[in-house]
């Protein structure tokens, strides 16, 4: 366990946190994250904002990891390994980083109702997400079979990532135990489901054609 004398932006992160604040949007103080999401969360939750380099930080009960002084608080996800089953936290109390096993960690966290707040660094300017006007594009005849190759790529691909995450098949969908019944294969799922793959596909078709592009099958 090594003491860290400044660990840059995380203190006022668990204040934030710990004081209910830090909402969707918001900039914490002298920092230059921006808070993503807050919400009750689950360990898949983590490890896909650790890999997206965002900033993780769970309300936990830390008496149940040895911080016997301590009740409820706020810490910092430094890194978790999934092959070693352990997780590094910054205790903002002690001031310090802390290997836990993961298991010790979720039952902390979940104790505390699963509280999770997410943030990210960025620009200082106000993010404006602009889209393309796609209204006038038609799609040529023939394509249906392209937009359902892209279409079950993607279900694909968000299969494979929630698989890292833990996810598996479930009867019906439960965060908790990171199970959902959208883990098959996507000629298996239901037609609503492959519905909001295939707008994706369908809008990327025709953002290509909106752009000057031409698709011919070789």
């Amino acid at each position: 366990m090594n003491k860290t004398t400044a660990i840059p932006n995380y203190e006022e992160c668990v204040k934030y946190a710990l004081e209910m604040k830090g909402y969707k949007g918001d900039t914490f103080k002298d920092t230059d994250l921006r808070v993503f999401e807050r919400r009750t969360a689950n360990p898949g939750t983590v490890f896909t904002a650790l890999r997206k380099g965002g900033i993780v930080i769970p309300v936990v009960n830390a008496s149940l990891l040895g911080e016997y002084q301590v009740g409820e608080t706020a810490t910092v996800v430094i890194r978790a390994n999934q092959i070693t089953d352990m997780v590094d936290l910054y205790v903002p109390k002690s001031n310090d980083i802390q290997t836990f096993p993961i298991s010790a960690f979720v039952e902390a966290w979940e104790a505390m109702g699963g509280l999770c707040t997410t943030a990210f660094p960025v620009d200082v300017k106000t993010y404006n997400p602009k889209l393309i006007d796609l209204g006038h594009v038609q799609l040529p005849e023939g394509f249906d079979e392209l937009r359902e190759a892209i279409a079950e790529n993607a279900h694909d691909m968000w299969a494979i990532e929630r698989q890292s995450e833990g996810w598996t098949f479930g009867l019906k969908r439960d965060d908790s135990k990171l199970e959902t019944p959208d883990m098959v294969p996507y000629a298996q799922l239901p037609e609503s489901e492959k519905q909001y793959d295939r707008l994706m596909a369908e809008d990327t078709l025709k953002l290509l054609i909106a752009l000057g592009y031409k698709i011919e099958k070789g």
